[in-house]
């Protein structure tokens, strides 16, 4: 997410509001950093409180509208029910759409980093500095996120004039993952104690491996009783039900059918996104 001119001309609009507030500025902008938004602090929550009146006054002037033409109890109540969740779900979806990014750069920064840190150790074996490196690193998109760390601390070595250790630490305050912060703190303590970097990154590169394949080993086992558990409720139970349903209503009469609509209606097609969503939130889809 970058700055635009609605997000700007937001900022001009609102920046008198926030200024008042004594909110900590290095705080929310590392925030913004860890999680790839490129804008201030105070362009962004401008730009969420202005989305927040937008969504109240659409919501408000749309169900004015149906309830002008359909004036009843319920729309009466749609009214009241529109105008205050949804300018409540878009401020909290914006509010938390930082820490949610950061969570998420720091994922696939952790994925990649085993076979960063093998390519770091290979450069570093052929006697290439560290920020010969980050800049070689900078420029492939194979290695994800951590593409993205390298090109900030490139550009603090080459454009700002930084040293490696420098820029380094400044990578450190803004990066989302806890193994790469240790990383980077791990070459500057080398470099700073001038050690062999490439014993470092040996060590590193053995453990990154471990450790990725301890979470490979975990990610599957979890696969596994995910499997079991959608065969089983999904599929098993259903048609376990549909068939009992069927006889009963065929031997007693009694029986409507109306709730084999709901099933294979709504309850099937929730549990389908249900373990959809399971899946990619919390199974490590990078496997």
């Amino acid at each position: 997410m970058k700055s635009t001119k609605y997000t700007r001309l937001c900022r001009r609009l609102f920046s008198n509001f926030f200024e008042r507030f004594n909110f900590s500025q290095i705080t929310k902008n590392n925030m913004l950093e860890k999680a790839d938004i490129s804008m201030v602090y105070q362009e962004y929550y401008s730009m969420v409180l202005m989305n927040v009146i937008i969504g109240f006054i659409v919501s408000l002037v749309s169900t004015l509208l149906i309830y002008l033409l359909l004036p009843n109890n319920i729309t009466a109540l749609l009214v009241f029910i529109l105008t205050s969740t949804v300018p409540f779900f878009i401020g909290i979806g914006y509010l938390q759409l930082p820490t949610s990014k950061a969570k998420t750069r720091a994922k696939n920064i952790d994925h990649h980093l085993p076979y960063v840190a093998n390519f770091i150790n290979t450069m570093s074996v052929a006697g290439i500095s560290p920020s010969e490196i980050f800049g070689t690193l900078a420029g492939i998109q194979l290695y994800g996120e951590v593409q993205k760390e390298a090109k900030k601390i490139t550009t603090e070595i080459e454009l700002m004039g930084n040293d490696s250790i420098t820029a380094l630490r400044n990578a450190i305050t803004i990066s989302p993952s806890k193994k790469f912060r240790d990383f980077l703190q791990g070459i500057i303590a080398v470099l700073q104690s001038g050690s062999d970097l490439a014993t470092y990154f040996d060590r590193c590169v053995d453990q990154f491996m471990f450790d990725d394949l301890e979470d490979r080993k975990k990610n599957l086992e979890s696969l596994a009783i995910m499997a079991e558990s959608f065969v089983t409720t999904v599929i098993a139970f259903p048609l376990f039900l549909v068939i009992i349903l069927s006889v009963m209503g065929l031997t007693s009469g009694g029986i409507s059918f109306d709730f084999l609509y709901i099933i294979a209606l709504f309850i099937i097609p929730l549990a389908y996104v249900g373990f959809y969503v399971m899946m990619k939130s919390g199974m490590g889809e990078e496997i």
